[in-house]
């Protein structure tokens, strides 16, 4: 029986196909009663993700850094991706950068949430309804790997001056002068 049901399907156009699994789902959400709460409460979270996800096309990302270093971090990544930027904008909390990259609109905002906390939120669009989520998030990705690469240089340089710190030693030939003890009368 279940093999006959597949060759049915594999038979129907894809938009029919389509229905049809979509039909199976709903009869088997209804034949779950007691479970149907939990599972129509994670579909519709799934669905929800997905489709802001691809609506927007943004890649967000908060990083417990300074606002100068991550900017810096983002310019470093622009670079390495090859972003064209062409406008710098400041803004009450932060800055906003639109930027191209092949046939794609880039616009990369950084918010200063807290002194030590800036968020990174990336929108990549080809056109009015089309989105690349994907580069959105490989941005966020790269200055990421920047801050990384920052905070180990950071570290190294930090290491290099603890080691080359200079320890005098007590020269043993030195005379150390003790203080004289006052005569009582």
């Amino acid at each position: 029986m279940r093999y006959e049901a597949t060759r049915l399907l594999h038979r129907l156009t894809p938009p029919v196909a389509s229905l049809a699994r979509l039909g199976v789902c709903a009869c088997a959400l209804l034949l779950l009663n007691g479970c149907a709460a939990l599972a129509v409460s994670l579909a519709g979270a799934g669905a929800g993700a997905g489709l802001s996800h691809q609506m927007n096309g943004t890649a967000s990302r908060t990083f417990s850094e300074p606002f100068d270093k991550v900017d810096n971090a983002s310019r470093i990544a622009a670079k390495r991706i090859f972003l064209q930027v062409e406008e710098v904008a400041t803004i009450d909390s932060g800055q906003v950068t639109k930027a191209r990259v092949g046939d794609m609109d880039v616009t990369l905002e950084l918010e200063t949430l807290s002194p030590n906390l800036t968020r990174v939120s990336v929108k990549a669009r080809k056109d009015l309804f089309r989105v690349d989520g994907a580069t959105a998030q490989e941005i966020v990705v790269q200055i990421e790997r920047a801050l990384s690469n920052m905070n180990l240089a950071e570290a190294e340089a930090e290491k290099n001056r603890i080691n080359n710190a200079r320890y005098i030693e007590p020269d043993a030939n030195r005379k150390t002068s003790t203080p004289k003890k006052k005569s009582t009368i």
